[in-house]
This record gives structure tokens, sequence and C-alpha cells, in this order.
């Protein structure tokens, strides 16, 4: 098995390391960045803080995630071909996988932490501003780190084995991160009789979130980055 390298502006092959245990694991690790920014992004989630914490209008709120999964589903498209055609000393993935760590944390974090005392339009255009910010990047992240799949494992079989590392450690991650956010942020106490209407909760789990995302990006990256 080879993989074409660039070395000094010319394509040169070069062994391809073989994928161990450990390797698999820190692929399937990347996933944990997915699965945090899908329970940032989850429509039950995100509605119910714009609406009922944030008090943003119902129809307002349903324009506001309408219009950020439009612009994600024509960037996501483009995304995926710059990065097919991306040639680096670091590859074509890897660059957008580093480039994406600190955006996704930041966006996550601001998404959050909404500031106070602005109108309902404003508001609505910050939250519509975060929410296509945090979507572009996790795609920046989330869309070379998937194509890595059939780059790392050019075999069917250990293709298929990859991923279910992939799989597991997404899924992993979603029922944990939710589990943290109503559990733990957002528990009930003495002040928050309902938990879920605890708009500080949120603003710690977003920087909780923001931490765990970006050391889960930076992790993977750094990792595979010999394959």
């Amino acid at each position: 098995e080879v993989c074409d390298a660039p070395v000094g502006g010319q394509m040169t092959l070069v062994p391809r390391p073989t994928l161990g245990f450990g390797a698999k694991v820190n692929y399937g690790l990347g996933s944990v960045a997915q699965a945090i920014a899908g329970v940032t992004l989850s429509s039950s989630i995100i509605s119910f803080y714009l609406n009922q914490v944030v008090g943003l209008p119902p129809a307002v709120v349903g324009t506001v995630i309408l219009f950020s999964l439009m612009i994600d589903a024509v960037l996501d498209p483009v995304i995926g071909r710059w990065s097919d055609n991306f040639r680096s000393r670091w590859g074509r993935r890897h660059p957008f996988m580093y480039a994406s760590a600190l955006p996704v944390a930041g966006a996550i974090f601001l998404l959050w932490h909404p500031p106070h005392g602005l109108s309902d339009i404003k508001l609505a255009i910050y939250m519509f501003s975060m929410l296509v910010v945090l979507r572009l990047c996790v795609s920046l992240y989330d869309i070379p780190s998937t194509a890595l799949a059939p780059e790392l494992a050019p075999d069917y079989h250990e293709r298929t084995g990859l991923l279910a590392f992939r799989w597991f450690f997404g899924v992993l991650g979603g029922v944990v991160m939710t589990v943290v956010l109503l559990d733990v942020f957002l528990r009930k106490d003495a002040t928050h009789p309902l938990g879920m209407l605890n708009r500080e909760g949120y603003s710690q789990f977003g920087l909780f979130a923001a931490i765990a995302v970006f050391i889960a990006i930076v992790f993977s990256s750094v990792a595979t980055q010999r394959y």
C-alpha cells in the first residue's frame, strides 16, 4: 500500500503506515467533536433555548434555524470539493481539520453566551450568525475528517472496521454530552425548579463543550497526521 505526498513540489510515493488499534481509536475519537456539535445544534435543544431561554418568538427561531441549514447545505459541497483538490505538505485534509479547531470552539462558546439587552432583531441576527459560523466550521472539520477513512484504509474490510470506531465514539460522545448537559449543567435545584430554563447552565456548558471539542479535534488531527 502506498500513498502520494508532496515533496519539494513533486508528488512522491511513500509507504503508508499500517493502521493499528491505537490509530483506529485516535481516528474514531475525532467524531466526538461532531457529536458535541450535534448536541449543540440539536433542533430540540437549540429551539427550546432560543425560544424559552433567550426569548425569541417561535417564528423567528424557525426562520433562523431554517436559513442556517440552507446556507450549510450550499457550503458543504464547496468545502468537500476544496478539500479534495487541496494540496500541501500536510496533505489535503489535515490543514482544514487544524484550521477548524479554534473557530468551532469559539462558535460553540459564543452561541451559548449571547449578549444581554439586545432587541429581538439584533439577537436573531447574532444567533443566526453564530449558527452559520458553527455549522460552517464543523463542516470544515468533519468533511475532511470523514474523507480520511478511505484514504487511511483503502481495503474494504479495514475501512469498515475504521468507520466502526468512528461511529462508536460518535454515538458515545453524543450520549455522554447530552447527559452532561441535562443532568449536570441543567439539573434542577432550589433556584431553578425547571433546569432547562437555567440560562447560566447553558453558558457553563458552552465553555465545557468548547474546550472538549477543541481537544478532540486537535488530538485526532495530530494523531492521524503521519498517515
